[in-house]
């Protein structure tokens, strides 16, 4: 095993297969000159070295698990420091930068440099749960910690206005885009329709942008955003407020969304930062469509309960008789 401040990778130094020969294997399975490797995409080095480990020559393997094990260490040694560390002669570490679509060795180390940004911490996780008993814990403590931010840190100014908006309009149009905002905008709809607000969603941008170029003045153009930072999604609110829509924004503070929307319902949440588990930004941002749901009800409370029994005696009649159960959720 590699001890990442002295030592040797693991193999001992072998010559012959990617050390010493004028030709190397690169991944596809063909051989080529030490400078006509294959034109790999720069911008994830890691990711592709993954990907095509188990096409290298067996040196070129020793360098390939050093960089996805230990990146930063990698990049810290000289090539001095390498031959020994890595067991493998300096021509060959050169030759395997330029397999990988580098010019060098300072080439790679940069690349590197570049994935670590966001892939070391995917490659390096954080040591996970032993224990289901421990899973559920930690699920249950960050959803509890997410909520309570949501709560703390909301603006209610901004929130009672996004609510009035919400009550008043002629029309509510909600966007979001990928893996947490498109279905979130989806409970947006499920929890405003009911109380009879007229509100239709899109989870696709060329949608968004045509749906806002449609708005009437006046029209309510809710968008949600983890990250804040979707190009298309801002730029589908900005045609909406150009039209004379207002814009709402749920996302996180200090981002171009927030920004950009009238009203911004900006969270200061962050990320728990644990790549195996899923956000708990989740449940911060579905704890604010509660609240915009929950003060949009009472805030039109004569409306909002016919609407509700109107759906609750269809369900009593045709699904369950017993009306204690929750309105269709």
């Amino acid at each position: 095993m590699l001890n990442p401040s002295s030592g040797h990778f693991g193999l001992t130094c072998e010559r012959g297969e990617g050390d010493g020969e004028p030709h190397v294997k690169h991944p596809g399975g063909a051989a080529s000159s030490s400078s006509d490797g294959p034109q790999w995409p720069s911008h994830d080095v890691l990711g592709h070295i993954l990907d095509h480990e188990g096409e290298l020559s067996r040196s070129h393997a020793k360098i390939a698990r050093a960089i996805l094990h230990y990146p930063r260490v990698f990049v810290e040694k000289s090539i001095e420091e390498l031959v020994p560390w890595l067991g493998v002669s300096a021509p060959t570490i050169t030759r395997f930068s330029r397999i990988v679509g580098c010019d060098g060795l300072r080439d790679l180390k940069l690349k590197v440099m570049s994935s670590m940004r966001v892939g070391a911490r995917y490659l390096e996780p954080a040591t996970p749960p032993a224990t289901l008993a421990e899973v559920s814990e930690r699920v249950v403590m960050r959803a509890q910690r997410a909520i309570l931010e949501a709560q703390r840190t909301v603006d209610v100014g901004m929130l009672d206005r996004a609510i009035d908006l919400l009550t008043h309009s002629r029309m509510i149009y909600a966007f979001g885009s990928g893996g947490v905002s498109s279905w979130l905008v989806e409970e947006v709809h499920n929890r405003l329709f009911r109380l009879g607000l007229r509100i239709s969603t899109s989870s696709d941008h060329q949608m968004q942008m045509m749906l806002a170029a449609t708005v009437e003045r006046g029209d309510i153009v809710f968008c949600s955003s983890l990250s804040g930072n979707n190009a298309e999604l801002i730029r589908a609110a900005r045609i909406a407020a150009d039209y004379g829509a207002v814009t709402i924004g749920l996302t996180v503070v200090g981002t171009p969304l927030a920004r950009t929307v009238a009203v911004p319902l900006a969270l200061a949440v962050v990320d728990d930062g644990d790549v195996l588990g899923p956000t708990s930004l989740r449940y911060a941002f579905l704890t604010v469509v509660d609240m915009l749901a929950y003060g949009a009800a009472i805030r039109s409370t004569a409306q909002a309960q016919d609407k509700l029994r109107r759906i609750k005696q269809q369900f009593t009649t045709f699904r369950d008789v017993d009306d204690t159960q929750p309105v269709s959720d």
